[in-house]
């Protein structure tokens, strides 16, 4: 069996026994529970509460999962190279004032989809092209999340969670009479351990991307930051211990394994007085967290997109509406629409260069003030150099 076979099983396999897993669960909750406890020995009304409840809970789960997977990550673009040496080339993108680069001063490309990278897009091979934002694959669901579905994937586990509260909540409150009679539903005992699983897990798992939102970082960003953490500790030890031996070969069979190695760095290319700079920062910059009340304005209000809107549009009252949205089922539609129609314009401009800047411009991250300030700071006190592909082009031919 090859490795792509094996790779197709678990995307499917995975999601497929999350719903053969909630109908397990609908069987203990609706009829053992609702039907042969509630309704039998105490009140139909109650009973019936809880069918409505479930079975509410349970559509506009199924509702956001397959508009995940209807909406997709965000796929980008094709685009073409920045004309670097900004020799007016009509079939290069013309060269911003500010992007993401390595530490040669050049951006990211993908050989994969043959096109330039943005800032916050990556490959992914689940959905084989670059996404854009991208966050992470979430295995239970089975879909890539990234610009466009990344709200979607906040509400699906807000109603997931809310499920299993309601599933945690009624099985608690009718075990005890059931045990008074003499009875006991083994059908009980795993909505317990199955309740209180996933609400621990969606907890833990929505918690974390609740503050992601708030300083505007992905899984991804925060992964490398936890990696340079590992690689920089495991550095540690390795020199700690070259410094302990006293002599000979030294073989440590319970060693840790090496990690990836990520030293945290990263570039921007920035224009200054008609030259261009590369300037390094650090993974744990957060280049684009315009504060918590605007990231959650964004995520919610403006297309996850962090740019095309004035400061007046970021306030308290904008904010609130955002939350009020991220709670009310379906509330993000309107919202939704307008973003479609806003990428819908960019259909109508004609194909050629044109179109390309306008979709550049419109999913380019916009840069934080902050971050701004940091950069111009360290080219102030002259921690940058000019990108190598200048120097190479000035020198000996």
């Amino acid at each position: 069996m090859t490795n792509d076979t094996l790779f197709k099983l678990r995307m499917y396999a995975v999601p497929l026994g999350i719903i053969l897993g909630l109908a397990y669960l609908n069987f203990a909750l609706n009829y053992s529970l609702g039907y042969q406890e509630i309704y039998t020995h105490h009140s139909h009304g109650v009973a019936i509460t809880l069918w409505c409840l479930s079975g509410f809970f349970q559509l506009v789960l199924f509702i956001y999962w397959a508009m995940i997977l209807y909406n997709g990550p965000g796929k980008s673009p094709q685009f073409p190279l920045f004309d670097i040496y900004q020799q007016g080339d009509k079939n290069l993108l013309p060269l911003p004032d500010l992007f993401f680069c390595d530490e040669f001063g050049f951006p990211f490309y993908d050989s994969k989809s043959q096109s330039l990278r943005i800032e916050r897009s990556f490959y992914s091979k689940y959905v084989g092209y670059n996404v854009l934002k991208f966050d992470h694959f979430c295995l239970w669901i089975g879909s890539s999340i990234g610009l466009t579905n990344y709200l979607f994937f906040m509400k699906f586990c807000i109603w997931f969670w809310c499920f299993f509260v309601i599933m945690l909540v009624y099985v608690s409150r009718y075990t005890r009479s059931s045990i008074n009679r003499g009875e006991i539903n083994h059908n009980f005992i795993l909505l317990y351990i199955m309740s209180g699983f996933w609400i621990i897990c969606i907890s833990a798992l929505f918690i974390s991307h609740v503050s992601y939102v708030c300083r505007d970082v992905t899984t991804l960003d925060v992964i490398s930051k936890k990696q340079k953490a590992r690689y920089e500790r495991w550095k540690s030890r390795q020199k700690k211990g070259s410094d302990e031996e006293t002599g000979g070969s030294h073989v440590n069979c319970l060693a840790p394994k090496k990690p990836r190695k990520e030293n945290g760095k990263r570039y921007v290319s920035v224009s200054r007085d008609n030259v261009r700079l590369v300037v390094e920062f650090d993974v744990g910059d957060y280049p684009f967290h315009m504060g918590w009340k605007k990231n959650w304005i964004n995520l919610v209000l403006n297309g996850n997109r962090t740019q095309g809107r004035s400061e007046h549009y970021y306030t308290t009252t904008r904010f609130l509406e955002a939350i009020v949205v991220l709670l009310i089922p379906f509330a993000e539609i309107p919202f939704e629409l307008r973003r479609r129609r806003s990428a819908a314009d960019l259909e109508r401009i004609p194909s050629g260069i044109e179109r390309t800047i306008a979709e550049f411009n419109y999913y380019s991250n916009e840069v934080s003030p902050e971050f701004l300030k940091m950069i111009e700071d360290k080219i102030d006190k002259k921690e940058c150099y000019i990108p190598s592909y200048f120097a190479s082009r000035d020198g000996p031919k």
